[in-house]
């Protein structure tokens, strides 16, 4: 049974962000559901140099567990792109969502105000501070000043060389509500035909939360022609 791997997004868990998922794909795929360093159960603290830290971290469990297929939301989505950089021979494809491979610079004003608002969470939002403190314990704020501060301002940009060489099979499927991510699905398509897209209409950046039916499908068929 093929393996698909389930990587979450900032502030989130598998379980919390692949709810509508799971169950839709485990009867066909053993589905390995994690939670990343610094996140949820995950006994690995989260470190300076997050992202790096995660990569490392994501590959060693796919070299420890089989090789097999990605889907990424946000964060999980830069992951599983980097593993297929870095490591090809360990995956079958890869599902990114509320991806893009850089941040437009009309964007990063925007990246920067969210910054600000998160960690100043407790002050600015105590219900979700205290969600986030439920969801994640008592290193909750630890994790989220580490890897907002490597997503905001060391974002792990992939090259337009880098995509024309990328080889994994890959889907990019974004929601349809973000100009900036519908821009991201085209711009990826220019630099090499051979990736997969789309947009999931009425969808924001966690496409695959907000319309998961439509999501089910779309990657139930990449998967089984990827095979």
């Amino acid at each position: 049974m093929d393996k698909v791997y389930m990587l979450h997004g900032f502030m989130g868990t598998g379980p919390s962000h692949f709810s509508g998922q799971i169950s839709f794909f485990q009867d066909n795929y053993e589905t390995i559901v994690m939670d990343l360093p610094g996140h949820g159960t995950s006994k690995v603290e989260a470190n300076e140099d997050y992202f790096d830290q995660a990569l490392d971290w994501v590959i060693e469990q796919i070299k420890e567990k089989g090789e097999g297929y990605i889907l990424g939301l946000s964060l999980g989505a830069s992951l599983a792109i980097h593993v297929a950089l870095r490591e090809p021979s360990l995956l079958k494809g890869i599902v990114l969502t509320g991806y893009s491979p850089f941040i437009p610079d009309h964007f990063k004003s925007v990246m920067e105000t969210q910054y600000h608002y998160f960690t100043n969470i407790e002050q600015n939002d105590p219900n979700t501070a205290n969600q986030l403190k439920e969801l994640h314990g008592d290193k909750w704020y630890d994790t989220l000043k580490k890897v907002l501060y490597s997503q905001t301002y060391h974002y792990p940009t992939v090259s337009d060389e880098t995509l024309r060489e990328l080889k994994v099979p890959m889907l990019i499927l974004n929601g349809s509500n973000d100009m900036h991510e519908v821009d991201a699905v085209q711009y990826i398509k220019e630099k090499n035909k051979n990736i997969n897209i789309g947009l999931i209409p009425n969808a924001g950046h966690t496409a695959n939360m907000d319309r998961p039916e439509v999501y089910n499908m779309m990657v139930k068929e990449f998967l089984k022609r990827s095979r």
